[in-house]
């Protein structure tokens, strides 16, 4: 396995070069002149001219551009001077481009690995609708009327779409199969999914690695308290950090026993101070033909960027906590540690990360690609460019807005570093 650092460098160095690799590749195939392609900013460490671009390694490696001809003034044949869908082509081709390499990663991740799903098998909650309907804890729905039912969501969804209409359910309970007469009422939806307590990947070097659990153990006990389903024991974790815990779990035949003490970590969205040991749970998964890993990643991929917009809108309206917006130190961080997981996690992580500079890219921030679109589209309306001290003003406001981003984030950054 590439040592963790190592992979951080890599994740980092493709994100940037890729994103410019955008920009270059549309630039040239529109005639535009491009003088400088950098990976990192400041003086040049090593540099090459190549049919008249100087492609160069920068001794800071927080960034990278490339620098077209007439980019700032404008100069015959230069960027400025072309029609507004070329620069727009050629500036939005960046986020483009990690877009791209989010849905190869995807791609190649479900090519790969399959892709994993819930089985719908329920958790039902005492006293609700659903348990007085006849839906108990632990049972595996089968189907409804005529129509198989293989993930959690199927089951979801169909439940969603049939509010006040009767169905029939037929479901597994213990050995036996039954067949339930089921009015979906038209309150919400409480059934939440049943997940066996099944260990599916243990991080190397964390509390449960050091412990002895490894994948396919089941946990049965966590501080004397019987655990049912995979949501018990998360709970449990959770509300331990710090404290040593006792864990029963079973391999096979063989019962094994022993204490961890969860760390202590952040939670990225709610802030939350909690308790964990660095196992994920073992989900079934299904192999993915070269047609459906097409259909799957580009969904998965909108699905994250839409996720990621209403994350940020959350941050923004105060709905989740500003301290989960992170910097380059975090980035680098959860990084390092989804090297610990293994190939599969670290390739999910890494279309992640992709797909978030993607996004922030395309904000209506000058200086940021988004930025940039929106000036040059409000100039093809007024028909003539923005004057230079316009121009200066909203560049002005976006670094301003930048810079207070990234003294917010390397804040934050700082502050995970210090009080975990």
């Amino acid at each position: 396995m590439i040592p963790n650092i190592v992979s951080v460098v890599i994740v980092i160095a493709v994100l940037i070069i890729i994103h410019e690799f955008g920009h270059l590749i549309v630039a040239k195939s529109s005639g535009v002149p491009v003088e400088t392609f950098s990976v990192g900013f400041g003086p040049a460490l090593i540099k090459k001219k190549i049919r008249g671009t100087v492609y160069q390694l920068s001794i800071i490696p927080l960034g990278g551009y490339i620098k077209m001809l007439g980019e700032e003034t404008e100069v015959e044949g230069g960027f400025l001077t072309q029609p507004t869908w070329k620069k727009v082509a050629v500036v939005i081709a960046g986020p483009i481009s990690n877009f791209i390499l989010a849905f190869i990663l995807t791609l190649i991740l479900f090519l790969n690995f399959g892709i994993r799903y819930v089985e719908p098998r329920v958790n039902v909650l005492p006293n609700s609708w659903e348990e007085k309907s006849g839906l108990k804890k632990g049972d595996l729905i089968l189907g409804i009327d005529n129509d198989s039912i293989t993930t959690f969501t199927e089951f979801e969804d169909i439940l969603t779409q049939s509010l006040g209409d009767s169905i029939d359910i037929k479901v597994l309970r213990n050995t036996a199969v039954y067949t339930i007469p089921f009015l979906v009422q038209s309150d919400s939806i409480t059934l939440i999914p049943f997940v066996r307590p099944i260990i599916g990947r243990v991080k190397r070097g964390g509390p449960a690695s050091r412990a002895g659990l490894k994948p396919t153990d089941e946990i049965r006990l966590v501080a004397e308290h019987q655990v049912s389903d995979w949501e018990d024991f998360v709970q449990a974790i959770r509300i331990s950090a710090g404290k040593k815990v006792f864990i029963q779990w079973q391999r096979k035949n063989s019962i094994f026993q022993d204490s961890v003490v969860p760390e202590l970590v952040t939670d990225e969205l709610s802030g939350e101070k909690i308790g964990q040991i660095g196992i994920w749970v073992a989900l079934p998964k299904k192999s993915l033909s070269l047609f459906s890993s097409l259909a799957e990643a580009g969904k998965r991929c909108i699905d994250v960027v839409t996720q990621t917009f209403v994350v940020i809108y959350k941050v923004i309206t105060g709905k989740i906590s500003r301290k989960a917006i992170g910097g380059p130190i975090m980035v680098a961080k959860i990084t390092y540690e989804g090297a610990s997981w293994g190939a599969e996690y670290f390739l999910a992580l890494w279309a992640l990360l992709s797909i978030n500079l993607c996004v922030v890219n395309l904000f209506p921030i000058p200086v940021l690609d988004g930025g940039r679109v929106l000036i040059f589209i409000i100039e093809a309306i007024k028909r003539k460019r923005l004057t230079k001290k316009q121009l200066e003003i909203a560049l002005n406001i976006g670094w301003a807005l930048i810079l207070l981003l990234i003294f917010f984030t390397l804040f934050n950054d700082i502050l995970r570093f210090i009080r975990p």
